[in-house]
């Protein structure tokens, strides 16, 4: 849809989510920040990804790499300082700064590592003031914050104030607002980092519900591999660009939602064993000739980049090999 059809305030309905996800494309996105005196911080460098309609996503890599950057570009927060970001059929890169307000409405749904809520107001009240924005009548507003509060688990504590919910609960309300317009795209940056692992993962369950029962596109920026290694792909981001693109399958070979943090690590380092002795075994046997080098090559470019994935989860857990 056109950025004028998501805009619509009648689209809202009190109590089902009707928008789908959209594609999204980052295309040769650079960002600097000048800090003064002519200095200059490259925080992007030319990065380049497509998330399709739908999937859930996970970007990784260390602190300052980019993720939280990326996340803005996409999500209508600053523009780029060169390259496309495409988002359905909208072209965010170009939108003048009014008509950026609207997209951020209306498409984007933001999730902070810090809840963003309003103290004064109780979990009803936060949740409602997207769509007063919006323009949705009170009627539905009112009861579709309501209906998003059961959604995440808060049916029981839909009158507190955020003071009187704990980090979890408060980001659920915050999942709930950013879902209120029923946008298409939900960015998370960093959900999961000021919370304890019982809330975490029913912050992850939920991310990552509204990817595969409701059809939304969802792009998390994250430090935390429980969350990466349950999204369709994981894109690991290093000096404000792309360093590889993995899946699950290929870090974990299955079962990952059943993981605490401690036996995904050892899950892991068996599997960088594995992976590291298929290696051997491979070099071994081009070396007697067994196997052609276009066979060599292709297995190893595969082996080395499940090993390069597996290393880099290990990191950003604390596990350096």
């Amino acid at each position: 849809m056109s950025l004028s059809q998501w805009l619509k305030p009648e689209r809202i309905k009190p109590e089902s989510f009707e928008s789908s996800g959209v594609e999204v494309r980052v295309e040769e996105v650079v960002k600097i920040y000048k800090l003064g005196r002519g200095i200059e911080v490259q925080a992007l460098r030319g990065l380049t990804l497509r998330v399709d309609p739908g999937e859930a996503v996970t970007v990784m890599g260390p602190s300052g790499s980019g993720k939280t950057t990326l996340l803005n570009m996409i999500g209508g927060v600053d523009y780029p300082t060169g390259g496309r970001v495409i988002v359905g059929r909208i072209r965010v890169h170009e939108l003048p700064e009014n008509l950026l307000e609207k997209y951020r409405l209306g498409v984007v749904g933001y999730i902070f590592q810090a809840f963003n809520l309003i103290p004064v107001l109780n979990a009803v009240e936060n949740v409602a003031i997207p769509m007063i924005a919006f323009g949705v009548p009170r009627n539905i507003r009112v009861k579709r914050a309501k209906w998003l509060l059961e959604q995440v688990g808060l049916k029981e504590r839909m009158i507190h104030r955020p003071s009187e919910l704990s980090g979890g609960e408060q980001q659920r309300v915050a999942i709930a607002v950013a879902l209120a317009n029923d946008p298409p795209l939900i960015l998370a940056d960093e959900p999961t980092a000021e919370l304890d692992t019982s809330n975490a993962l029913k912050i992850i369950d939920l991310l990552v519900k509204l990817s595969r029962e409701h059809g939304k596109t969802v792009i998390v920026s994250t430090h935390d591999p429980r969350i990466a290694v349950r999204t369709n792909r994981i894109f690991m981001l290093e000096d404000g660009r792309i360093k590889g693109v993995h899946t699950p399958a290929e870090i974990t070979g299955g079962g990952e939602e059943l993981l605490t943090t401690e036996s995904l690590a050892d899950l892991l380092k068996q599997k960088l064993a594995i992976a590291e002795k298929q290696l051997e075994e491979l070099v071994a046997s081009y070396m007697r000739r067994e196997i052609g080098f276009e066979e060599f090559d292709r297995e190893y470019q595969r082996i080395r980049g499940v090993i390069n994935g597996l290393k880099e989860l290990l990191a950003s857990m604390g596990y350096h090999q």
